[in-house]
């Protein structure tokens, strides 16, 4: 690798949510318009209108609302693929994909990250946080739904198909901070989530779940952090 695709120095930001993390690497979002890729249940995407963005989310695996006006700004939802976006060129100034990177399947990283590209305005950025594959919720959910080479190979991909595709890439870090008051709610909350991911509801429930969650609930007091790596790409070269 030539020095200038090394990576920069890492920012700690820590203990932050994933919309203080967000606004602190980009600043204010009034008036931007804004692609939330893999956006989910869409939280993010209504958070950023509330404070007055234009954003769309897509995903596969929701269905799609009408253009709704939510705070200073408006959200809509869309189903769509994250290398199929049904957006003109050069239509954001900013593109998301938050905890939804390492969920395109691996063929498609490449023309995920080159539609992504394709979105954003010359100016425009591109924002990706991953989780890490590390942590104490990292080693009770390796049981059940083990993200280690899916994480690996987004990252991978971003060192391939994103960084050389921009003129800086601003890298920061942060700790999502997540507590459960005992097993069932880390359970509940886990199955609320299987529609996204590719585990089942008797995999959280095994034994061996529930013996490793109150190992490490022990170990850390209730406390399940998990470590948060963000790249900021932008503008495009």
């Amino acid at each position: 690798m030539t020095a200038s695709l090394a990576e920069p120095p890492i920012l700690d930001l820590g203990a932050r949510s994933h919309l203080d993390a967000l606004l602190a690497t980009v600043g204010q979002v009034q008036r931007l318009r804004v692609i939330d890729i893999g956006c989910g249940e869409g939280q993010m995407t209504r958070a950023l209108a509330a404070l007055g963005a234009r954003v769309t989310g897509y995903d596969p695996f929701i269905a799609g609302t009408e253009l709704t006006a939510h705070g200073a700004g408006s959200f809509g939802l869309l189903e769509a693929a994250a290398d199929a976006i049904p957006e003109p060129d050069a239509a954001a100034d900013l593109v998301l994909f938050i905890f939804s990177l390492h969920h395109v399947p691996g063929a498609k990283l490449e023309g995920a990250l080159r539609e992504a590209r394709r979105l954003l305005r010359p100016s425009g950025r591109l924002y990706i946080a991953e989780p890490l594959a590390q942590g104490p919720h990292q080693y009770v959910m390796e049981l059940f739904h083990d993200e280690t080479a899916v994480r690996r190979a987004a990252a991978e991909a971003l060192a391939r198909f994103a960084r050389p595709h921009f003129a800086t890439d601003h890298i920061s870090a942060y700790t999502d901070a997540r507590s459960y008051s005992d097993f069932d709610a880390f359970s509940e909350h886990m199955i609320a989530n299987m529609r996204f991911n590719g585990y089942t509801e008797e995999a959280v429930l095994a034994p061996a779940v529930r013996s490793r969650f109150d190992e490490t609930h022990a170990a850390h007091g209730g406390r399940f952090d998990q470590p948060v790596r963000v790249d900021c790409f932008g503008p495009a070269r």
